[in-house]
């Protein structure tokens, strides 16, 4: 099936008339976004042997300067990917003719644009810095509902957010879908940190990579992440203070998020992408990335984590209905899968039962959530039941919810 899903951030990119440095990590969909969905003719990709790849033909570094420069100069729309390839000089050199034109750069390697944006830099204040991520709840929602059932169209957007499953999605359900891409795109799911670490910084690089790892297997507490480190002789100390920094970068590189934990200061820390959670965490328990593994072996833990993924979709998805910050209430007794606040009121508490919805699955929600403030939701794949104090959303009903917000 081919997918071709349109993007809000496109409308933002094609109306900016500013000269812009879009970045984020790999396999976010940023190439496609600018030659596809935003439809820029003008498009050159700057290979790992520096040869560069323009329309229709291969051209040198100079060739390029040239061809930009004289672009620019006919006040066109210039897009230079995997810019940080170049020299600094050499995009020093195009600023010279800022602002006539357009130029677009694009990149995945966090330490150049950093770099960029330092106060020491040259090419500071030239361009304006957009980050692409994951595709919105939304917009992936909407696309993708003229093409799967209620049921499906939940399953599949938790995942395809990510742009790069997008044409390897044949449209089978989530549990057979997850299990094929975590035991034949294994390394594609361990390579996705990408550009990030240069050749003298691999000391640094296990350090994040045991963060990501026990991130991924579920410790979220940053006292444990860091007892866990000291251990393995990764940080001078079991004291969070030394890992903070660490998760920090993380976040920022759209490998981690940080949720907050209502009424308290700790946050919850989890994988960003859905599939390298289930992949880290499987890997944790069964070993997937040294060995085979069957689908019946398996099939519990990753039914549970697809649910789990689900969760944390459908609380994005309210969270961008909501314009509110999505944050997690882990108090023992009144447990609920997800909190919408803004402005530190509670606009929504809810909970994701995927599957058919109980009567007894309503009393207990109802239960826990009686003293708790804001709008009580209960998602499920179905229900045939109904509540005046809770409002119930069948997969049926949230396509509507989601359309006529």
């Amino acid at each position: 099936m081919d997918y071709i899903i349109e993007r809000g951030e496109s409308d933002k990119i094609r109306e900016e008339s500013i000269w812009l440095l879009i970045y984020g990590r790999r396999k976010t969909g940023k190439t496609f976004l600018l030659r596809h969905l935003c439809g820029f003719t003008h498009y050159y990709l700057v290979k790992k042997d520096l040869s560069i790849f323009a329309p229709e033909k291969t051209i040198s570094k100079k060739e390029l300067l040239r061809e930009c420069k004289r672009l620019l100069l006919g006040n066109k729309s210039v897009v230079i990917d995997e810019f940080q390839r170049l020299k600094e000089s050499d995009i020093e050199e195009l600023t010279t003719l800022h602002p006539k034109g357009r130029l677009i750069l694009c990149g995945s390697s966090m330490r150049i644009v950093k770099k960029i944006f330092e106060p020491r830099s040259s090419l500071l204040g030239f361009f304006t810095p957009l980050k692409i991520g994951f595709i919105r709840p939304k917009d992936i929602f909407l696309e993708m509902s003229t093409s799967l059932d209620p049921v499906k169209l939940v399953e599949a957007s938790t995942f395809l957010r990510e742009p790069w499953l997008i044409p390897l999605f044949r449209g089978e359900n989530a549990l057979r879908f997850i299990y094929r891409i975590i035991t034949r795109s294994r390394y594609v799911i361990t390579a996705l940190t990408g550009e990030i670490f240069t050749e003298e910084e691999r000391e640094l690089t296990r350090k994040y990579e045991a963060i990501l790892r026990l991130v991924g297997a579920g410790v979220w507490n940053t006292q444990e992440l860091a007892s866990i480190l000291y251990s393995r002789e990764l940080i001078p100390s079991p004291s969070p203070t030394h890992i903070i920094q660490y998760l920090k970068n993380l976040e920022e590189m759209d490998l981690v998020e940080s949720i907050k934990l209502h009424r308290s200061k700790k946050k919850y820390y989890r994988l960003l992408s859905p599939i390298m959670n289930i992949y880290y965490y499987l890997d944790s328990k069964y070993d997937i990335g040294s060995r085979e593994v069957s689908f019946s072996e398996v099939r519990p833990t990753l039914q549970r984590l697809i649910n789990t993924e689900i969760q944390n979709f459908i609380a994005d998805l309210f969270a961008s209905l909501y314009d509110g910050r999505k944050e997690y209430y882990v108090s023992p007794s009144k447990e609920v899968d997800f909190i919408i606040t803004k402005r530190n009121r509670v606009e929504v508490v809810g909970e994701v039962k995927w599957k058919k919805l109980s009567r007894r699955d309503l009393e207990i929600f109802s239960a826990k959530t009686k003293e708790m403030y804001g709008k009580k939701v209960l998602i499920c794949k179905e229900a045939e039941i109904r509540d005046e104090a809770v409002d119930i959303i069948d997969s049926r009903k949230l396509i509507s919810l989601v359309s006529n917000p």
